[in-house]
């Protein structure tokens, strides 16, 4: 990963920490698991990958029970080449900002 896209990832990492009130050490993996009755009655609003950073809102608000479980991630020379812009994380943030906002 390179540098500049790993310091962006801890900066995401904070920023869902101070917005949603947990603490993980990665945020945005995607990787989920939800039992049915949590699965059913989250009501996911935000466009694009602010849906990761939507889901850990909903959880501390609703004082769901969670886990965090330790993965690890390879990267693919496809993976790699395909990447995520950094404007997502600004994306994300901005969405976070604008939903905390408008509340």
């Amino acid at each position: 990963m390179k540098r500049s896209k790993y310091v962006v990832l801890k900066l995401a990492i904070w920023f869902s920490s101070i917005t949603s009130g947990l603490r993980l050490t990665d945020t945005h993996n995607g990787l989920r698991v939800f039992n049915r009755h949590v699965a059913e009655t989250m009501q996911i609003t935000l466009p694009d990958m602010s849906h990761a950073s939507e889901i850990l809102e909903i959880i501390a608000n609703k004082q769901y029970r969670y886990k965090e479980v330790p993965v690890t991630i390879e990267y693919t020379d496809y993976s790699r080449s395909k990447g995520q812009s950094i404007m997502n994380a600004v994306n994300i943030g901005f969405d976070m900002l604008l939903r905390k906002i408008v509340k």
